[in-house]
């Protein structure tokens, strides 16, 4: 029987003096079951069986403010600029605004995280297997707070938020040695997790902000009907003119999924989306990784393959993002043969026209949601070992030599030239390199 228990008390400068401090404490367990005397008729096959059990807290003290660490947020200082329309002796008005609110309750965020996982090993140390079922609940997150402009400053940095994470973890080990010459083994790791908001102020259900049941990940978006191929579809169909204008055979046609004959974004809040559900989950689901070994005599072979089982991804339409045609200031060729024309009513992108609104055949749409499953041979390595009669003949103790790739190939069918390890740089031109090595390796 195993059992730990620790206790942090921590203390920081960064929040209002009555709210500094915080206990966070945690405990561990464990039961060796294979070692209690109701279970020694198995020692001949068990190895091992191991119950675990954990739970614990710790504490959050940083806030981030625009991508960066806002170290003080309990310290409100005033705002400074310049008047881009006052001037003085031909140059801009410096001015001081009113400083920001601080909240009353500003206080630690706190994680808590329990696990349970069984450990076993059997066949004389050949299987060992590893599970975890595990949840995270990150309390009192601290997040900006919106509120109403007529406030007339920003508004409180506050602990406004929860998260819970919940999720599982495999490992699985076999290793066998055949005989004095063969050896090999396999290693599987298989893992899934889902974040999900439990607390969230946001009122009104608004869209633009996180919400209460929303899982981490969500991507909202228009169904796609397909593309215009005649005027007639275009004068039939509900009113796009909210995304655009000058709609005409060869531009995208979106369902009309609340019936009311036009495409919009409604209230944009969880009642009234509009003509938006959610297209895609883009948190990566499944994530895999098979490691495989082969030893014979001197040679050695070993291969990694990495992957994810579930993986949805909509290309964002940035400017000078070139997955889509005429939104990068380029062209791709493919742009060339995948672009609606009227000999080529199939094509996977609209036509190539400049429209009024340049964004209005690009918005989040179902049609070009990503399928980013995959998995990639990330490492295969040769190596022999030379005999040491032989190398200890030219005054080495040890050489060897190898080649190996990585990166040599993957299967998916995400949408060249997307990458499902990559997210698209600004022009996507940062791919996944294919590396191989040949070397030797000595000893003295």
């Amino acid at each position: 029987y195993l059992f730990e228990a620790n206790g942090r008390y921590d203390g920081t400068s960064r929040f209002p003096t009555d709210d500094r401090f915080g206990f966070f404490p945690s405990f561990s367990a464990a039961w060796r079951i294979s070692n209690e005397a109701f279970m020694s008729e198995t020692s001949s096959w068990l190895n091992n069986l191991k119950l675990r059990l954990s739970h614990g807290t710790l504490g959050n003290q940083l806030l981030f403010s625009g991508g960066r660490p806002d170290y003080y947020p309990a310290i409100a200082p005033l705002i400074s600029g310049s008047s881009p329309y006052m001037f003085s002796a031909g140059a801009r008005s410096p001015y001081i605004g009113a400083a920001g609110l601080v909240s009353p309750t500003l206080t630690w965020e706190s994680v808590t995280s329990q696990n349970l996982g069984l450990d076993f090993t059997m066949m004389n140390n050949r299987l060992d297997f590893t599970f975890d079922l595990y949840s995270r609940e990150t309390k009192d997150m601290l997040t900006n707070v919106d509120l109403p402009e007529i406030l007339g400053t920003n508004a409180p940095r506050a602990n406004a938020a929860d998260l819970k994470t919940t999720g599982w973890e495999i490992s699985a080990t076999w290793r066998n040695r055949i005989n004095s010459d063969w050896d090999y083994s396999i290693i599987l790791a298989l893992a899934d997790s889902k974040a999900v908001i439990t607390k969230y102020d946001n009122p009104t259900g608004s869209l633009s902000e996180r919400y209460v049941g929303q899982v981490i990940g969500e991507r909202w978006g228009y169904v796609t009907q397909g593309i215009f191929q005649t005027e007639d579809e275009v004068s039939g169909a509900a009113d796009q003119s909210n995304l655009g204008g000058n709609w005409r055979p060869g531009d995208i046609r979106y369902a009309d999924l609340n019936g009311d004959g036009k495409i919009d974004q409604g209230n944009n809040t969880l009642d009234d989306p509009g003509d938006r559900v959610i297209i895609a989950n883009e948190r990566p689901r499944g994530n895999f990784g098979i490691t495989g070994n082969v030893g014979y005599k001197g040679f050695s072979l070993s291969m990694f393959f990495q992957g994810v089982m579930q993986y949805q991804y909509w290309p964002p339409n940035d400017n000078w993002v070139a997955f889509y045609p005429f939104n990068a200031g380029h062209v791709e060729k493919y742009y060339l043969t995948d672009t609606w024309s009227e000999d080529n009513r199939d094509a996977y992108f609209p036509a190539p026209h400049i429209s009024t609104n340049t964004k209005q055949n690009v918005q989040a749409q179902s049609r070009y949601v990503q399928d980013g499953s995959y998995i990639r041979l990330k490492n295969l390595t040769l190596n022999y070992n030379i005999p040491s009669d032989l190398v200890s003949k030219i005054g080495l103790s040890d050489a060897s030599v190898y080649v190996s790739g990585m990166n040599l190939f993957e299967f998916t069918n995400m949408r060249k030239p997307l990458d499902p390890e990559v997210r698209p740089t600004l022009t996507q031109e940062y791919y996944k390199q294919r590396i191989y090595s040949l070397g030797l390796k000595i000893s003295f």
